[in-house]
């Protein structure tokens, strides 16, 4: 979701006009619209003004950060609302996991390619090398190894 996507969902669900918020923050009517439609990207002062107006951590309409920890929490928190990411303890560890209503099942097949390339990897099966080159060519690589695979079925029969 875009910083304008999500000034948009919170003023709304405020019941606030863009007039509105453009007089709590400082800020004009169109200057909100512009960031709504993504004309116009806010500087760091003026989503301190929105954030503060719609009462939420500038995180909270900003795009997301991962450099460092609130930053990341906040992209969690967006990942929740996408995908269903949610916090659990299984066996007192905690853990993240997704509950299930990802679109068409597609994330959850791909965190299984993940979790068989790490299993690869601590399993010696491939190197650290192959491990990254795998992860900076995602998707590409996958569908390189699909179609490796596939050939190889053909060949058999």
């Amino acid at each position: 979701m875009t910083t304008g996507q999500k000034i948009k969902k919170l003023r709304q669900s405020r019941n606030l006009s863009q007039k509105e918020l453009g007089i709590m923050s400082g800020l004009s009517e169109p200057a909100i619209r512009n960031y709504e439609l993504g004309n116009r990207t806010p500087s760091a002062q003026q989503l301190e003004k929105i954030a503060s107006a719609l009462n939420v951590s500038v995180y909270a309409i900003s795009d997301p950060e991962i450099d460092d920890y609130v930053g990341v929490l906040h992209t969690l928190f967006e990942l929740e609302e996408t995908y269903g990411l949610t916090a659990t303890k299984i066996d007192g560890v905690l853990c993240l996991k997704f509950d299930g209503t990802t679109k068409n099942g597609t994330l959850p097949k791909m965190l299984a390619l993940w979790y068989e390339k790490k299993e690869q990897l601590a399993a010696g099966e491939i190197t650290h090398e192959e491990y990254d080159s795998w992860c900076q060519r995602y998707p590409l690589s996958h569908a390189e190894e699909s179609h490796k695979s596939l050939s190889a079925k053909r060949k058999k029969n």
